[in-house]
């Protein structure tokens, strides 16, 4: 079993280090690579970072789907609505669309990055960015701005 304590976004179940091949990866350059892998759920699995993480949290094909459609449907609109205004503000957009994203699920930042969550929060995630442009966001920047420490 893993000594990191990486589970699966799915069952919870605790995961395990194999090969992609093992975990049934489909693309190349993740077959003979290591991934964290759920010993309970089919093709369940994440890529393994070069510290040894995971990239995420393993989850089936179903979530990883979810997880890439709010990427690309939600998250990217609101990415290319900020990019419209400020074609070089592409890290601070995602910065913002992130925080936006964790308030909104009213979860920790660091719980809320999409590749962590599992189909149900895939599903709040969805219906919470469907209907905020990036001027919501923005607003949200400004009213949540961290302090600076005088």
């Amino acid at each position: 079993m893993s000594t990191l304590g990486i589970y699966c976004a799915d069952c919870g179940t605790e995961c395990e280090r194999i090969t992609g091949r093992e975990a049934g990866a489909r693309d190349p350059d993740l077959r003979d690579a290591q991934v964290w892998a759920c010993t309970v759920c089919p093709e369940a699995w994440a890529p393994c970072a070069a510290d040894g993480s995971a990239v995420g949290l393993p989850a089936g094909e179903k979530t990883r789907e979810a997880r890439a459609m709010v990427r690309e449907h939600q998250v990217e609109r609101l990415v290319g609505e900020a990019l419209r205004q400020c074609p070089n503000g592409r890290i601070i957009a995602e910065e913002r669309v992130a925080s936006f994203l964790a308030h909104e699920l009213r979860l920790p930042a660091d719980e809320a990055v999409i590749d962590r969550l599992n189909l149900e929060w895939c599903r709040h995630a969805w219906r919470s960015l469907q209907c905020a442009s990036y001027a919501d966001v923005v607003r949200h920047a400004q009213t949540y701005r961290p302090r600076k420490a005088a």
